[in-house]
């Protein structure tokens, strides 16, 4: 009896043995059924996500209707000769930080220039170029076509390029250009004083027209810009934001030069009759239509050199016209809204100039103890 009840028991545990194994052969085609089905939704999954060149076109549409066209000017050509052939033909969320900082590298060469000049890139340009990918992969994200942003300037080793410095004129050189201006013919002067006197935008200032100069409560208004596309006539816009349409008040020195120059050129109107057009512009070309962006730009650049002045942009005089507004006790507030900014924090790029030159001004006490 024992020896039956021994076969028994054995036969017993090699049945479940044979049973447990079998479970788990199974269990391991199960698993790998599993995988591959996993594998096969990940590899579709992935196959919905667009290509880098995909996905601009889908961009394109949505930022044509919200950016000026001068800035949609610089997204089309910053896409179609930069990006695209660096990042075209890669899938959304195969883009990591690396590729980024390269190419952000590669702007910081000559090779990056489309004018053969062999000279690398300003800062300020290369920003600009890199606000457009950003963008670009800033609106993946929020699609959720990537899970986090690999252009994300946390990420990115940007050296310099985030927040460029402000170039302004001191006051000694402010006064150096007040000077000079009278010697220059009215329309020279006009267009120095106002740049100079409400830090307006190139664009805001060709826009002004006499209408938006209150000469009895000595104020200007910013109604309208100027913008101009390659190939295309300068054309009238709104201005960049809504807090760009502002009113400002305007020293007396600047209502008298304008006042003068509107004799001069109501003589002149008088003198070409029906050959002068009538937009009313302050600023205009011979015949009385509304200048070109650039043509300030080259009018100021000549002024400068006719006087041996430091050569700063246009663009230079609105961050003069700030500077010296914060530094003679103006509130940050008051210069915001002067110049439309839609933030403080925008404006708040001037104070740290500002704190710059203050450290340089404590400094010199310790250089003239040292003497």
């Amino acid at each position: 009896g024992k020896y039956s009840i021994k076969k028994d028991y054995k036969a017993q545990i090699k049945k479940e043995l044979k049973a447990f194994v079998a479970s788990l052969e199974a269990e391991g085609v199960s698993s790998s059924n599993t995988v591959s089905k996993c594998n096969n939704v990940e590899n579709e999954t992935k196959s919905l996500i667009p290509t880098f060149s995909e996905f601009c076109t889908t961009y394109k549409g949505a930022k044509q209707r919200s950016v000026s066209p001068t800035t949609w000017h610089l997204y089309t050509e910053t896409i179609d000769q930069l990006l695209l052939p660096r990042f075209g033909d890669m899938r959304l969320d195969e883009i990591r930080p690396h590729h980024v900082q390269k190419f952000i590298d590669y702007l910081s060469t000559p090779d990056a220039r489309k004018d053969g000049k062999n000279i690398s890139l300003k800062p300020p340009t290369i920003r600009r170029y890199l606000t457009v990918l950003q963008s670009i992969l800033t609106l993946a994200y929020k699609q959720e076509l990537i899970n986090n942003n690999p252009a994300d300037a946390r990420r990115l080793e940007l050296q310099g390029i985030v927040h460029p410095e402000v170039e302004a004129f001191d006051e000694n050189e402010v006064k150096a250009v007040i000077t000079a201006m009278y010697e220059e013919p009215l329309h020279i002067r006009a267009l120095i004083a106002v740049a100079l006197f409400t830090g307006a935008r190139r664009g805001e200032i060709i826009g002004l027209k006499w209408d938006d100069i209150d000469f009895e409560t000595r104020k200007l208004s910013i109604r309208r810009s100027v913008y101009k596309v390659k190939n295309q006539p300068p054309t009238e816009k709104i201005p960049k934001t809504v807090s760009s349409i502002r009113q400002m008040a305007i020293p007396q020195m600047l209502c008298d030069i304008l006042l003068e120059y509107k004799k001069e050129q109501d003589a002149r109107i008088a003198l070409l009759g029906t050959r002068w057009y009538n937009g009313n512009y302050i600023f205009t070309q011979e015949d009385g239509h509304v200048m070109s962006p650039y043509t300030p730009t080259r009018q100021c650049d000549h002024f400068l050199k006719r006087h041996n002045i430091r050569h700063l942009k246009l663009h230079g005089l609105r961050h003069t016209s700030a500077t010296m507004l914060l530094a003679n006790g103006c509130d940050i507030k008051t210069v915001s809204k002067r110049l439309g900014h839609t933030s403080i924090d925008t404006t708040n790029i001037y104070v740290h100039a500002l704190a710059k030159a203050d450290i340089a001004a404590a400094d010199c006490f310790d250089a003239i103890a040292s003497e």
